[in-house]
């Protein structure tokens, strides 16, 4: 599906959204990239040379009045929402605190009021795993679960999940919001709105340099990855479907995986892997908050709308390699 209209996509200079706006103009989507932060040339590299458009914007989703006046001068068919100050740690989140809730639950609110004023088809609000928080089993966790967010990024996440789709009901707009798994692949790197790396970041880049692959924590802990690809793919089937039977959905893998299986794999990736293991030290995704849950379903994604990923954890990791191999 190719729409007559632009696609709006916000934190367009994040990881995740980066590679969603990819994906739409690798398809022929117009697509208007809005970000506070302007492009830096790796982005604009990224994103060039692809059959739809990419133009970007600066915007500030806590300010109220600039989001009215770009949603008002694009005028969007459709609408990613994905700006966001993402996973903190600790001392960052007590600097932080205020401005996270700014940005992730008063921007969301402030963007769709002026999407709710111009009249839109499609909004997609990118959610987060982590409003399930942690759990006692490693049970599959289904989009009707209970939520229990225990640090202030799923806290502001879940805040903003819930009243996304409260403002949707109330004003008649088609939105649905996307919880989404463990991402990593490529263009995942630091950009001031997410600070916290994925481990397959850092262990990725550490096996190509001939590194170590340094292991902190407990090696058996479990995380449900998903190649960045997929995640753009499931995010562009919420946006472009005609129809959304519920308002919340689950992009995941449906599986996960120890960092023990995910360096084991790398191992046979990169013949040679050298790695340190460091029980003792503290791993930083492994606070509060933080990931100690089973995989997310994602069987309602693939039922309503026919989405599947195509990558599991060994073709993910050789796809993400090999793009670092060609992007060092």
């Amino acid at each position: 599906m190719n729409l007559a209209g632009r696609v709006l996509v916000t934190g367009a200079t994040g990881f995740v959204m980066a590679n969603v706006v990819r994906w739409l103009a690798e398809r022929g989507h117009h697509v208007v990239a809005g970000d506070v932060k302007p492009p830096d040339a790796l982005l604009r590299q990224f994103v060039d040379g692809l059959p739809g458009a990419v133009t970007f914007h600066q915007v500030d989703v806590t300010d109220r009045a600039a989001v009215m006046s770009l949603v008002r001068e694009v005028r969007p068919a459709r609408v990613v929402h994905g700006a966001a100050i993402t996973a903190i740690p600790p001392d960052v989140e007590r600097a932080r605190f205020v401005e996270t809730v700014e940005v992730n639950v008063m921007g969301t609110l402030h963007l769709l009021g002026a999407l709710a004023e111009v009249g839109v088809d499609r909004v997609v609000a990118v959610s987060s795993g982590s409003v399930y928080g942690r759990r006692r089993d490693l049970a599959e966790i289904s989009e009707d679960d209970d939520k229990a967010p225990q640090a202030l990024y799923p806290m502001t996440k879940w805040s903003a999940d819930m009243l996304a789709r409260r403002f949707a009901e109330t004003r008649g707009l088609s939105l649905a919001v996307a919880r989404l798994a463990s991402p990593f692949g490529p263009f995942e790197r630091d950009t001031g709105s997410r600070p916290l790396l994925s481990p397959i970041a850092h262990w990725a880049q550490a096996a190509l340099d001939g590194c170590p692959v340094i292991v902190v924590g407990d090696a058996t802990s479990r995380r449900d990855v998903i190649y960045v690809d997929d995640v753009a793919a499931g995010i562009a089937a919420l946006l472009l479907a005609d129809r959304l039977p519920h308002d919340a959905y689950n992009v995941s893998w449906g599986r996960d995986a120890s960092a023990q299986e995910t360096v084991a794999m790398l191992g046979c990736i990169v013949p040679g892997l050298r790695v340190e293991w460091r029980p003792d030290e503290a791993s930083p995704w492994l606070g509060p908050g933080n990931v100690i849950r089973g995989p997310l379903q994602c069987d309602r994604l693939q039922q309503d709308l026919g989405w599947r990923p195509q990558h599991d954890l060994a073709s993910g990791l050789a796809a993400y390699l090999e793009w670092l191999r060609r992007h060092p």
